[in-house]
């Protein structure tokens, strides 16, 4: 059993509501901010965004993707190009080197993932004429993010900035992305307010001192109604005035230096557990990941934690089980000292 009492009804999942001008997060201000970004509904629009004016000068021949990546994202682009194959990757190595000289041709363009936040992209391209893309989506402020030499950097926010939605398209060098024309979406300003509605639901149920399983029901359909419609809809579209400025006020804030405290907390407690190895690198990651070679010992472990109100994710399902499988556990602003304590005391419980 675990000594820390735990004073929260969960840890994990996605954000509930917080003001973005709190006092909790105005302890920690964020400084990049990309010269001509471009803002967006999500991380996949972004990416649709940076191909389509590469199309403008470009007749692309392959668009590759790692072939270990975000399942919903790897199906939503497959959907709108058929010139995707994918090329392998090292998930568990921050050092990885891709050797795109293996596979890449003229006018190929390949995109590369910040794997947890502490890949350090490394490629050797010597084929010419080749555009590189970097997702940062799990490595927002992370060093490689920071510093990129990529022809262009794209990143989902939402996974690290608790606004509805969020995406983001710039170049590293500073130059302006080409201007396309998009259309307003009504669809997706519905699905960032039913996303809202969610997380004030969600900020609510955990305000309360009982457990009311009505509202959790209502926030979690919520929440799953927007995951589906933003999966089956494929029209590159605008982002709001209103939304925009509500997720430039998001940005505003350095979420991965927040952070840092407890994953250095979190490193001195746990302990080495033979059923994962935890990845690391040299800097703070998107989560605790934890990497599984066996499938049933990562669902009984993942079963131990909901049993103990932890709600890890699964990044990804359906992808070639060559690779394991990797869960992470959020350990972001929403936890202190204590919560870190204890979710630590639950993972060391843990053997298979």
């Amino acid at each position: 059993m675990s000594h820390t009492k735990s004073n929260k009804k969960g840890y994990g999942s996605f954000f509930s509501y917080i003001d973005p001008t709190s006092k909790h997060l105005a302890t920690s201000i964020n400084n990049f901010q990309p010269e001509n970004n471009k803002l967006f509904y999500t991380g996949r629009h972004a990416i649709k965004y940076v191909i389509e004016t590469i199309k403008l000068d470009l007749n692309i021949n392959t668009f590759w993707l790692p072939e270990y990546y975000c399942q919903h994202v790897a199906h939503w682009l497959k959907s709108n190009y058929s010139n995707i194959k994918t090329y392998k990757v090292d998930p568990s190595g921050p050092n990885f080197t891709i050797n795109a000289n293996d596979f890449a041709h003229p006018n190929d363009v390949i995109l590369v993932n910040n794997f947890w936040g502490i890949s350090k992209c490394n490629i050797t391209c010597d084929t010419n004429n080749v555009t590189i893309i970097e997702d940062h989506s799990h490595g927002w402020l992370s060093s490689a993010c920071l510093n990129s030499k990529a022809d262009f950097c794209v990143a989902s926010l939402r996974k690290s900035v608790p606004a509805p939605l969020g995406g983001m398209a710039w170049k590293p060098n500073g130059t302006s992305l080409k201007v396309l024309d998009l259309d307003d979406s009504n669809i997706f300003t519905d699905i960032w307010d039913t996303t809202d509605l969610a997380m004030r639901k969600k900020a609510l149920f955990e305000s309360q001192h009982h457990d009311d399983h009505e509202l959790k029901t209502e926030f979690l359909t919520l929440v799953g109604e927007a995951e589906t419609k933003m999966h089956h809809n494929y029209d590159l579209v605008e982002l709001s005035e209103t939304n925009k400025k509500t997720l430039e006020n998001y940005l505003k804030v350095d979420y991965l230096q927040l952070k840092a405290k407890n994953y250095e907390a979190l490193k001195h407690i746990l302990k080495t557990n033979e059923n994962f190895k935890t990845i690391e690198g040299s800097e703070t990651p998107f989560g605790l990941t934890l990497h599984f070679t066996d499938e049933a010992i990562m669902s009984r472990f993942k079963t131990h934690l909901i049993k103990n109100n932890i709600y890890p994710s699964l990044l990804w399902p359906n992808n070639p089980e060559i690779y394991g499988f990797y869960l992470n556990i959020h350990i972001d602003y929403r936890y202190n000292e204590n919560d870190i304590m204890y979710m630590s005391e639950i993972i060391n419980l843990f053997s298979s």
